[in-house]
């Protein structure tokens, strides 16, 4: 069984000119390291590599079974004091929790911690459930559709609509839709039953609503979320509205 975890996190790959999105989803079988290095690469991209930012909200992930979960950092076999990412970003591994990591002869994989926004490390022996990782990147459809079928073109030859979950997140897709031939683009946002939310499932932690701000009771028409390239603001726009919009892709 696999739990999913909304988070997602824009960022640069070295050596790639374009930007991605990085998904993770929690599961909840256990295995030792090596062998949900394996599961990770054979279903997803590989073991998550994390942040802070995404740390924080995979370690308080409500459906969390364990108190340790495995994640793609592993010690260099060569050098005890230097640690890898599985995935082969070049970020560093750096956010561990205070003492960590120690016991270095025999504890060579690192884990997330129940509650604590940090890495530790356990044997890699150890059975726990674990994180992996897909990563996605943006793309600009210059057709002029409305929001619902925006969201099925999306969803048929791509991923989904954009979900935009931080200040960054909303300058790379800025610069990224530079293409565009409508002022407006689609976005997953949508307001149903009261409230505005992302499609793909994903929190909305961060805002960037226009001056008029989050409509929390818009009008009939205008409950779809558009991003004003000009401005870098979300709108709330007329469904019908015919607009270029933007997906996520593998």
């Amino acid at each position: 069984m696999k739990e999913t975890v909304s988070v997602y996190l824009f960022l640069c790959l070295c050596g790639l000119s374009s930007s991605f999105y990085r998904r993770h989803f929690y599961v909840t079988q256990r295995m030792q390291w090596n062998d949900a290095q394996t599961y990770c690469r054979e279903h997803y991209d590989d073991l998550s590599t994390t942040t802070t930012q995404e740390l924080k909200k995979m370690t308080s992930n409500p459906n969390l079974i364990d108190r340790y979960v495995w994640v793609g950092a592993y010690q260099n076999p060569a050098n005890s004091s230097e640690w890898f990412w599985s995935g082969g970003e070049k970020q560093p591994v750096e956010q561990w929790n205070p003492g960590e990591p120690n016991l270095l002869d025999r504890e060579k994989c690192a884990n997330i911690y129940k509650g604590k926004s940090g890495l530790t490390n356990n044997p890699c022996d150890k059975t726990l459930s674990f994180y992996c990782m897909d990563y996605y990147e943006t793309i600009v459809v210059q057709e002029s559709k409305t929001w619902e079928e925006a969201l099925d073109d999306c969803r048929q030859n791509y991923v989904d609509l954009v979900s935009i979950a931080s200040e960054r997140n909303m300058a790379e897709v800025i610069k990224n839709i530079t293409t565009s031939q409508t002022a407006y683009v689609w976005t997953g946002l949508r307001f149903l039953a009261g409230d505005w939310f992302w499609v793909s499932g994903d929190d909305i932690g961060y805002e960037a609503w226009s001056v008029e701000g989050e409509l929390q009771c818009p009008t009939k028409n205008l409950k779809c979320g558009a991003l004003d390239i000009k401005n870098k603001v979300w709108k709330p726009a007329d469904c019908e509205e015919r607009l270029n919009f933007v997906c996520i892709k593998n």
